[in-house]
């Protein structure tokens, strides 16, 4: 099933403390997750998984599922 996402990208090797939140890039892309069984939306731990095979070593923070 696809989801559109919103999330914001903590680029790698930068701590908490390192960034102001409005200097990260906002991004949105559609992923490709199996259905829930319990009908209620992927899980968040899946979806940034699935974030994070895109990013190459950056962390998704902020995360939205928008459809």
């Amino acid at each position: 099933m696809e989801y559109r996402v919103a999330y914001k990208v903590l680029p790698a090797g930068v701590g908490p403390d390192d960034y102001e939140s409005s200097d990260l890039e906002q991004r949105e892309d559609v992923i490709d997750l199996p259905e829930p069984a319990d009908g209620y939306g992927p899980a968040i731990p899946d979806v940034q998984d699935a974030l994070r095979d895109m990013l190459d070593g950056a962390e998704p923070i902020a995360i939205r599922i928008l459809s």
